[in-house]
């Protein structure tokens, strides 16, 4: 391995850090505690939603920050960069894009041995490439919420009562008093759901589309059992998927039409899940997840079915954009979401949260 040449590290960094700084933090940030126990905290989720820029949003005093897909970088282990950069007095490493170094898990383990004064937080964009351990904190970064994305815009969110989204009333009224919202609400479906979207604006569902044949060309292959055929196959799937109406294709008729077997379909369809492009809803009910039934497949979040439709020059179906958007929402704030069991064509879902359970019924096109 060649010699470690931190100078062109640390010009990179500061680069990069001085280009963030016109952009707004993410929530999820602040509920990040950088030098507390576990002291390797790990960030992943789809490409575009803001990884990368936390990182570098997190660097200050005694913080580095480089990416393992960097030739300076490639050249060297990880090993030997963190421990030259902890010989240096860093005590805070910012390693992107570790899922390109395969050591990267024995490695950190090494470092958080050998130095216990020294942090890390490590991103990258193949979940399955990050198994949870004892020293590690998972931080799921997701795309942003609709308030979210108003606030990085410059604008100030509406405050809103809790459980306001139950009372129709309440919600007619806040759209009359902020006609605005309407606006916002067609910014984030074309793309402000994911922070790219405020640099690339117009251009952010081809960007979102790049990403996804990213992540499935190039981040799949550093997950188990993936190889060329089965990387096209997905990318097939994504199609048939994003074309049809919701509930329409199930894995088995998609191992049908893609002339695969039903497990390969389910580790495909797994694979696509792990990565936050696609979502399985499962039948309501107790029980193993395999004898509930077939599980009704959509997109991770709407935007994505949006940026694979554009690509193919296709509207996508509302009803469709409405539930992801729906099911996405209720998730984020802690609801458990389930089909209704032999329904699963149907916008009917049962949401649980503690003792609470609701039938909620997702408008369709209309």
């Amino acid at each position: 391995m060649n010699e470690v040449n931190t100078l062109e590290l640390k010009e990179t960094a500061l680069r990069l850090a001085k280009n963030t700084e016109g952009f707004g933090r993410r929530y999820f940030l602040s509920g990040i505690e950088i030098g507390k126990e576990p002291r390797v905290k790990v960030l992943r989720g789809f490409r575009g939603v803001g990884k990368t820029t936390a990182l570098l949003q997190l660097m200050g005093p005694g913080a580095i920050y480089f990416s393992m897909d960097n030739p300076h970088v490639s050249v060297s282990t990880l090993y030997d960069i963190g421990k030259k950069f902890v010989l240096e007095g860093y005590k805070m490493l910012f390693i992107d894009e570790v899922h390109h170094y395969k050591r990267w898990n024995e490695d950190t383990k090494a470092l958080y041995d050998e130095f216990p004064q020294l942090s890390m937080a490590v991103s990258g964009s193949a979940p399955l490439a990050f198994a949870p351990e004892r020293r590690y904190e998972l931080i799921e970064v997701e795309p942003l919420s609709l308030r979210e994305f108003i606030e990085l815009g410059g604008r100030t969110p509406v405050p809103t009562a809790s459980g306001a989204w139950m009372d129709i009333n309440l919600a007619v009224g806040l759209l009359a008093e902020n006609p605005w919202l309407y606006e916002s609400f067609d910014a984030y479906m074309d793309g402000g759901a994911f922070p790219i979207y405020f640099t690339y604006s117009g251009k952010t569902l081809k960007s979102v589309y790049n990403s996804i044949q990213k992540s499935i060309r190039e981040d799949a292959v550093f997950l188990p059992n993936v190889d060329g055929e089965l990387v096209t196959q997905m990318a097939r799937a994504l199609v048939f998927l994003a074309s049809s109406l919701l509930g329409e294709f199930s894995i088995n008729n998609l191992s049908k039409n893609l002339s695969i077997s039903k497990n390969k379909a389910y580790y495909m369809i797994s694979l696509l899940e792990s990565m936050k492009i696609l979502r399985m809803v499962r039948p309501y009910g107790r029980g193993a997840k395999l004898i509930r039934g077939d599980p009704k497949l959509m997109f991770y979040h709407p935007v994505l079915r949006k940026a694979i439709c554009a690509e193919l020059g296709l509207q996508a179906d509302k009803g469709a954009l409405r539930e992801e958007l729906a099911v996405s929402c209720f998730i984020s704030r802690g609801w458990n979401v389930s089909t209704i069991k032999g329904m699963k064509r149907s916008p009917d879902y049962v949401i649980t949260k503690w003792a609470e359970k609701l039938i909620v019924e997702i408008g369709g096109a209309s």
